[in-house]
């Protein structure tokens, strides 16, 4: 009974203080601005609201008069080039604009939201205008100057990566250890990418109890390099080149050539907002194994082609990608390996969303499986390429919002981004 009489009256104060606040959060509302939904999944939304906060920020697209959508491709500086989107609704309809902005690898999270906030006032501008709040901006340009020399690049746009990890994790019956390192260097133009690297990996696990020990040690290195121009807006070539080494894999030494051409059926251009793109490359492989394989070689000399295509597709409801791709040795065509995957973010209705991911592939000849086979210990604890006729991976995830169409609100108390909750227990 007690306890019956204390959760109604914790009911009856939190629905008087919502009651008792309602008026004044409605001053949150601006009156004449554009609702406008930021369909970004990584922005920092409190300081968006912060630094323009003449706008009604609404939850779903469905609800706005102004959608501006992002979408983003990295850049040779590990930086990454930007595109908002901003697609006009209900009476703004037809009113479309672009704005693009970049950011450096070297920008700091500050720096990089300032970038961000700026390209937004430039392409609200044209919206808030039409709007009775058009009063309320100020627009304002530097004084002019005279042009500056135009900067030169003293490193000719190579950007250098020097990195090093390690981990350590230990219990009386556990103990693991890696080390990963890599250098690289890679040169990205408009119309050329360079790129090679060196990378080694080394892992160290032991398993033991009172009775029984068992310890793996895994080891790659992997060198790469390429090359990719452009041919037009449409077309592009490519050369890769590999060195390989795999205690997994059961592989010495490997080393291929794969040159390759690629067709997007849509200009290269509009890439951040969609793609088509159908790829070929043909492979020479000269591998030497570790332990003679299956198949009774030690070294053998191969030759592969393969195919992809994939869509890749952002839109107002959402993104989504599909992929098919196929391969098999030249001299083994009744072992093709093939393989399928597709990821989605859909918005079906209002306040309504769908995530998936999913990937199916058949392996095709496995040319470096040992012909010793695994262990017990490397079996159980996948320690040793194993043999198999496919691989599959889902996701998917569902989630409804319901409730005030309105998201105005900055309150970043305990971490938070606003909202209350009651917990009552024994």
């Amino acid at each position: 009974m007690y306890r019956q009489l204390l959760l109604s009256i914790l009911l009856m104060l939190t629905a008087l203080t919502a009651s008792l606040y309602s008026q004044q959060n409605q001053s949150l509302i601006k009156e004449g601005a554009p609702n406008v939904f930021v369909d970004c999944g990584y922005c920092d939304m409190n300081y968006i609201k912060e630094q323009i906060p003449v706008i009604n920020y609404v939850r779903d697209r469905k609800d706005a008069d102004v959608h501006v959508l992002f979408t983003s491709q990295r850049t040779g500086s590990s930086g990454s080039n930007y595109t908002l989107l901003f697609i006009g609704l209900n009476h703004f309809a037809g009113v479309d604009d672009t704005v693009k902005y970049s950011t450096n690898g070297t920008d700091t999270d500050d720096e990089q939201r300032i970038k961000l906030v700026k390209a937004l006032k430039i392409g609200l501008v044209r919206y808030l205008s039409r709007t009775p709040i058009a009063d309320q901006m100020s627009i304002s340009f530097p004084r002019q100057s005279l042009p500056a020399e135009q900067p030169k690049d003293a490193w000719d746009y190579w950007i250098f990566r020097l990195s090093a990890s390690g981990n350590i994790n230990e219990d009386n019956n556990y103990s693991s250890y890696s080390i990963y390192s890599s250098v690289s260097a890679n040169r990205t133009t408009e119309d050329l990418k360079l790129s090679f690297s060196l990378s080694n990996n080394y892992n160290d696990n032991k398993y033991s109890s009172d009775s029984y020990s068992y310890r793996d040690i895994t080891r790659s290195q992997n060198a790469n390099a390429s090359i990719i121009k452009a041919i037009d807006n449409h077309w592009s070539w490519g050369v890769w080149g590999n060195v390989y080494s795999s205690t997994y894999n059961n592989i010495n030494y490997a080393f291929s050539f794969s040159p390759g051409i690629e067709y997007n059926i849509f200009p290269y251009s509009v890439s951040n907002e969609h793609q088509l793109r159908i790829n070929y490359k043909i492979s020479t492989i000269t591998n030497k194994y570790v332990e003679e394989t299956f198949y009774f070689k030690t070294k053998e000399n191969l030759w592969r082609h393969s195919m992809d295509a994939s869509l890749s597709l952002i839109k107002q409801w959402g993104s989504l990608s599909v992929g098919l791709s196929a391969e098999n040795y030249l001299d083994d065509f009744k072992n093709i390996g093939y393989g399928i995957y597709s990821s989605a973010s859909l918005r079906l209705f209002k306040g309504f969303s769908l995530n998936f991911f999913g990937n199916y592939y058949t392996t095709g000849k496995q040319v470096t499986l040992p012909l010793s086979g695994a262990t017990l210990e490397e079996v159980l604890l996948r320690r040793r390429q194993l043999e198999t006729k496919y691989s599959f991976y889902a996701y998917f995830g569902i989630s409804y919002s319901f409730g005030s169409i309105f998201n105005n609100a900055v309150n970043p108390r305990f971490g938070g981004g606003g909202g209350s909750s009651m917990i009552i227990s024994n």
